[in-house]
């Protein structure tokens, strides 16, 4: 399908990068995304009632109980009774498809205000993603969309895209699993991917640890009326705000998860080399204020619970056996590359996703490897700069490609999925 005939030259394809974190939607051609949605998602069962308000036993005992959900920063924050805050994605991968709908119908009909009828559809998708779910997504787009065009991309491969580059070793260090994919001419390595649960969630529960071991109450917004400025150190003075509802676990956890992403972002910071006593005394204070109002300066906190990605020795509360760290998962994907591709891999690493935005991340991926290849490897390990580009550089690269003339000729066209079926995507999205 060429672009001079289906016409796309005038028509902004339809950009979608789902992650554990948030799901990324916007147009292509543009610098970023237009919308960058949570991926936690507030879910409340509807109890039928007749008119006299009396629950309504006749109903079907068979039919799904309908289901309120709540979508969007905005909705997903605010306290509700009977609400559970559920994640559609497990393991980088979509596992709830009514949750993953809802935001997909969210996107369109909210967020971009589009008809899905004019516009191609490029959606990233994990390495290691399966054949069902790929058809799944295919048979969602055309036959409920009514898209024109679509076309599933390994977010790697998108990527590496983003950088300018077609080949190399994308590190992604995202909300739930770490993962390393080798890309080579444009196509992801499939058999060489090493994927292990430890990344961003996991910071963020090693910080949750630590604050709690030093007797930090995290507070969440939502209970606060008001509070009272106080020196550092000091017991916060805050109102606890009135009829509040009764609240579900994972919505107090998510909300707390909140505090604990910031904090995260605003004060670790990765030692270039394994962390010793000495770099981490010496490390300057950062300050920190809580939303309850309570101030504390951290110090040797800052490098300690961010070295657990890469000692897994520093990790608390987890099961260390079965992982890999960071530097680990790298070095294992590159060694398992043919011989001939497996130097391209080591001196083009490219680091990406929201865990990586760590201060110093890049910097000690470079000196781990470097360390256990020795001198005669060349190791070069990259990330984009800001950390909207390293979260956003699979959005961002489909978004280049997406426009691109020679892009044209691989779109899924509605009359080839109507004449060849679902199956068509494992053929064409390699």
């Amino acid at each position: 399908m060429s672009g001079g005939i289906y016409g796309v030259e005038d028509i902004s394809p339809i950009v979608i990068d789902p992650g554990s974190h948030s799901i990324r939607a916007g147009y292509g051609g543009q610098e970023q995304p237009f919308f960058d949605i949570p991926s936690h998602v507030g879910v409340r069962e509807i109890i039928e009632k007749t008119t006299d308000g009396t629950v309504d036993s006749a109903a079907d005992p068979n039919a799904k109980p309908r289901k309120e959900y709540f979508l969007d920063t905005t909705k997903v924050l605010v306290p509700r009774e009977n609400t559970e805050i559920v994640n559609f994605m497990k393991g980088g991968l979509i596992e709830d498809w009514d949750i993953f709908e809802e935001l997909w119908d969210y996107i369109n009909n909210k967020c971009l205000i589009c008809d899905t009828k004019e516009h191609p559809l490029l959606m990233s998708e994990s390495a290691w993603n399966t054949r069902e779910k790929r058809e799944r997504l295919v048979e969602i787009a055309f036959e409920k969309y009514k898209v024109p065009a679509t076309y599933l991309m390994k977010n790697a491969v998108l990527t590496l895209f983003s950088s300018g580059r077609s080949s190399g070793l994308v590190l992604d260090c995202g909300a739930t699993h770490t993962s390393a994919v080798p890309v080579h001419d444009g196509f992801c390595l499939a058999h060489n991917v090493v994927t292990q649960p430890i990344g961003g969630d996991t910071i963020v529960e090693q910080c949750r640890i630590t604050l709690e071991n030093q007797g930090i109450e995290i507070v969440p917004p939502y209970k606060i009326a008001k509070k009272e400025e106080v020196e550092e150190d000091e017991k916060p003075i805050w109102t606890m705000r009135k009829n509040l509802p009764k609240v579900t676990k994972s919505f107090e956890d998510f909300a707390i998860k909140q505090i604990l992403e910031d904090f995260a972002q605003s004060t670790l910071q990765l030692s270039e080399s394994p962390a010793d006593v000495e770099f981490m005394e010496k490390l300057p204070a950062q300050s920190y204020c809580f939303p309850c109002g309570f101030k504390r300066d951290f110090h040797s906190e800052r490098a300690k619970i961010p070295e657990a990605l890469f000692d897994l020795k520093h990790l608390k509360g987890e099961n260390k056996l079965a992982l890999m760290n960071v530097s680990d998962i790298a070095a294992t994907s590159c060694g398992m590359c043919e011989p001939e591709i497996r130097q391209q891999m080591y001196s083009n690493v490219y680091v990406a996703g929201g865990g990586s935005t760590i201060m110093g991340f890049i910097e000690r991926v470079n000196h781990d490897l470097a360390l256990r290849c020795g001198p005669s490897v060349k190791i070069r390990v990259n990330g984009a700069q800001t950390m909207m580009e390293r979260r956003f550089g699979a959005w961002i690269g489909g978004s280049i490609i997406s426009c691109q003339s020679q892009f044209y000729n691989y779109w899924i066209s509605k009359a080839e999925y109507e004449e060849c079926g679902k199956s068509l995507v494992e053929k064409r999205c390699i």
